[in-house]
């Protein structure tokens, strides 16, 4: 089979204030960032992560800044990038099953913790 990707997902999620993480995803005009100082995927190390955070994008956001665009997309972008390149190392190796299930697993409690708050 072929697998494909919407080419256009990361950035729109990304202008829409929609960040991918190794947890899940985080919506940068939640409450909760307000005063989160820490980066946006701690296992991420874009430049967004390295230089921002999660308290001043989405301070960027709540502002209309088009810098939190920007940022915003960098980190989709890349986070997308690695997420291929995992894949692609564990298909070789013959993992990606379970590498997969991990991953969704995860994120899938991580979400309906999320909406549970």
């Amino acid at each position: 089979g072929i697998d494909m990707f919407d080419c256009v997902m990361p950035t729109r999620n990304a202008r829409n204030a929609y960040l991918f993480t190794s947890n899940g995803t985080l919506s940068m005009r939640n409450n909760s960032y307000k005063n989160d100082f820490n980066k946006i995927d701690e296992k991420c190390e874009c430049y967004t992560c390295s230089n921002y955070s999660r308290a001043y994008l989405r301070h960027l956001f709540i502002a209309k800044e088009i810098l939190a665009l920007e940022l915003a997309s960098i980190h989709n972008l890349y986070f997308y990038l690695n997420l291929v390149k995992t894949a692609r190392k564990k298909i070789l190796n013959g993992q990606f099953k379970i590498w997969k299930d991990e991953i969704i697993n995860k994120i899938s409690i991580n979400e309906l913790n999320n909406s549970e708050e």
